[in-house]
């Protein structure tokens, strides 16, 4: 009966061959207790191999994440280092050449300043609201 009891896990994983199979199913029809230990068996492979999909699951969702914030986080450097990297060449084109009249490099430039002026608010504003924020903490971002 111990050879049978070993045999078990694999009919229950459903590794044995047929000559095997059949000797267990044998052992199975005559045995309750048996019976009982195999669906044991199955529920624990059930319970367990639940836990390691949803661990699997989780740790492939973690790494999406970090991938996806770190992507998004490069294309924005990217994005706004090649943003500025125009913008300031534009920006000493404009006020170096003579082309321009007073009045639109005036225009230009208080534009350019009013931008600077509202990207910094902004960005002040954040810093402080985010110190203060109770729930900035427990929520998952």
């Amino acid at each position: 009966m111990s050879e049978i009891r070993i045999l078990l896990t694999g009919y229950a994983d459903g590794e044995l061959g047929p000559e095997d199979r059949a000797r267990v199913e044998e052992a199975l029809a005559k045995d309750p207790e048996l019976r009982k230990e195999l669906a044991e068996m199955r529920k624990l492979k059930e319970a367990t191999l639940g836990v390691d999909a949803l661990a699997d699951a989780e740790v492939e969702a973690f790494w999406g994440t970090v991938y996806n914030r770190l992507e998004r986080r490069t294309a924005w450097i990217l994005l706004l280092a090649g943003t500025a990297g125009v913008a300031g060449a534009g920006c000493y084109l404009f006020f170096t050449h003579e082309w321009a009249h007073w009045s639109v490099k005036l225009a230009g430039a208080s534009g350019l300043l009013g931008t600077i002026v509202l990207v910094w608010s902004v960005w002040r504003e954040r810093r402080r609201a985010m110190a203060h924020d109770r729930y900035a903490r427990e929520v998952r971002r």
